[in-house]
């Protein structure tokens, strides 16, 4: 029975000291979302930066003059044989 008025005590006692800290707390989270930005920058940069090498690498012909590129043909359509059924 006295669980939720300790909870509520505890939460209240949260309250008041991120209250009371609230700009070191604010500071403290801008510097974690600033990094946060920072690295979603760099990474959407080193994604951009490998899908393009991968579409050169793609695009290039081999160097012995044949061109194999197997990746940009269209697949080969399944086609599923129908056993005929004997009448009897």
């Amino acid at each position: 029975m006295a669980l939720p008025f300790i909870l509520g005590l505890a939460l209240g006692a949260g309250a008041v000291v991120a209250f009371n800290k609230s700009d070191k707390l604010q500071e403290k989270a801008c510097k974690v979302v600033n990094k946060s930005k920072e690295f979603a920058c760099s990474s959407l940069e080193k994604s951009k930066e490998l899908v393009n090498e991968v579409k050169n690498k793609i695009m290039t012909a081999p160097e012995n003059g044949t061109s194999d590129n197997t990746f940009l043909e269209e697949p080969k359509k399944r086609v599923r044989k129908v056993k005929a059924k004997e009448e009897s």
